[in-house]
């Protein structure tokens, strides 16, 4: 057979066993990436004199010669030694908030509306207007740069708007750089870059906010081409690729990518803190003061389910111990109930939602965990000191390092510099955190919307996922196929989800 007038080439292609490969290997296979495993990272483990390693899927994906937009350091002047002795290796990605305004506002005034076209034309104009609408384009910047921004926000509190972002080149008017450190900001050329950006900020909500009612009231429609999308010219990395495809055993799966990133990140930070000194232990409640404790707690939900042998899973510390005086001499003790949030696993879920993730973090579930009251006073105690906080801005695992060395009977003793320069670094959580929100939101109107065509139209359930699926393909500008795929997985992610709530019930 002959190919172009030549004669048939054949190609070995030889796929690689990720986890066993030795770093140099990997480094081979990884071109242009960064990692554990490669030499740069290394060589800076050894300057730094330690074996601990934090770096994220940011540092990961780049490669070792980058450099921040911000301030302008590379990975070797970035990489930095935390209070735990860990080597900071932490890119993070910065992207404008005021896109998720716009999103909120075309939402709010452009529902789902019953007719497939309509859909498909309101999401193509939303995403279209999304660069006139962002201050910057999405970029990755240092950690040092996105602690830096979240500082001079939580500074402006009051004064800021809650979705204005800092663009890179304003972050770069407030810092103070210093190679393999946390950067110093100057508050008062903060303010200055705010105020310069307010007016034409204002004005671009006002953009987003007309534009969103423009398409409301049925302007600016532009006709949706029935059938697959224009293909073009074949490119020679498809034909490439389906050869590739056919010829791999059946059941292969393409995951080489994820089995890279997971060979290129390491987490040693978590769990790392400095050991607080301990305060003096104080009287237990006698068998009848707990007992009265025990009575009055008795009728609570979290009280009881939490049994016998509950500890606080962030200060260790026994129903027993939780037990603690008031003002008035009286033993009291709360448990309460709050929400952690698990990391997406699923190969294909994190595929698909990266593809509209505001954070490099993607949370696939959660859960609710019982803590004491003094644990969850950390947080609220938090949020009073610093306004622009939530209750999210600590995770379980910030509370463990906060309140380590716990006394029985005693009220934490926190560090609430420390802990307040822990939630700004949170920021991506956050983002995190709304992003999966908005998963959910999507996920669960796939769903309502196909029940409502069984109910309404009568279509059967078939019939109501190829519309959805064309509506998504349109959309997105995709083939039918790759819209159909997409469709099944917002179904099958709106059903898991909706158990995970039933069972929190």
């Amino acid at each position: 057979m002959a190919l172009g007038g030549k004669a048939e080439i054949e190609a070995v292609i030889r796929i690689p066993n990720i986890e066993a490969l030795a770093d140099d290997e990997l480094a081979e296979v990884a071109h242009m990436r960064d990692g554990r495993w490669s030499a740069q990272t290394r060589a800076l483990l050894e300057r730094f004199g330690t074996t601990k390693l934090d770096l994220n899927s940011g540092w990961a994906s780049t490669w070792t010669l980058w450099s921040c937009p911000c301030c302008q350091r590379e990975k070797l002047q970035i990489a930095r030694i935390s209070s735990g002795g860990v080597l900071l290796c932490r890119l993070e990605y910065h992207h404008d908030h005021i896109g998720d305004l716009a999103k909120r506002i075309f939402r709010e005034r452009n529902p789902r509306s019953g007719e497939r076209d309509i859909n498909i034309q309101v999401s193509r104009a939303k995403d279209a207007l999304m660069p006139l609408i962002e201050r910057f384009e999405s970029t990755q910047i240092c950690i040092d740069c996105n602690l830096a921004e979240g500082r001079a926000k939580l500074e402006l509190t009051g004064e800021i708007d809650a979705n204005f972002t800092f663009a890179p080149s304003e972050i770069a008017s407030f810092i103070t750089v210093a190679e393999n450190r946390t950067h110093e900001i100057d508050v008062e050329k903060a303010r200055t870059a705010w105020l310069a950006a307010k007016d034409d900020f204002a004005d671009r909500i006002d953009f987003a906010t007309r534009m969103a009612q423009r398409i409301a009231s049925g302007r600016h429609r532009r006709e949706v081409a029935p059938g697959q999308r224009l293909l073009g010219p074949i490119q020679e990395r498809d034909v490439v690729y389906r050869l590739f495809a056919a010829a791999v055993p059946p059941g292969y799966r393409h995951r080489l990518g994820a089995l890279i990133e997971a060979r290129s990140v390491c987490n040693d930070s978590a769990g790392q803190s400095l050991k607080p000194k301990r305060k003096a232990v104080v009287r237990p409640p006698t068998d009848s003061e707990f007992a009265a404790v025990e009575a009055a707690q008795g009728e609570t939900k979290t009280w009881n389910h939490a049994g016998p042998d509950w500890l606080c899973p962030c200060c260790d510390r026994s129903k027993r111990e939780i037990c603690r005086k008031s003002n008035r001499g009286k033993w009291t003790a709360r448990i309460h109930r709050v929400v952690e949030y698990v990391p997406e696993d699923d190969e294909e879920s994190l595929a698909r939602r990266r593809l509209d993730a505001a954070s490099q973090i993607i949370i696939g579930s959660y859960r609710s965990v019982l803590i004491c009251h003094d644990c969850r006073n950390v947080s609220a105690e938090l949020q009073r000191r610093r306004a622009g906080l939530s209750e999210q801005s600590l995770t379980l695992d910030n509370l463990r390092e906060l309140v380590e060395g716990a006394v029985p009977h005693s009220p934490h003793e926190i560090d609430f510099e420390r802990a307040a320069a822990i939630a700004v670094a949170n920021a991506p959580l956050m983002e995190a955190i709304d992003d999966f929100a908005d998963h959910r939101t999507r996920a669960f109107e796939v769903l309502a919307d196909i029940r409502q065509m069984t109910k309404i139209m009568g279509w059967s359930s078939r019939k109501a996922r190829e519309i959805v699926g064309y509506e998504i393909a349109k959309a997105k500008g995709w083939e039918l196929e790759e819209g159909d795929d997409h469709a099944d997985w917002l179904l099958a992610e709106a059903r898991r989800l909706l158990a995970i709530d039933e069972a929190k019930q």
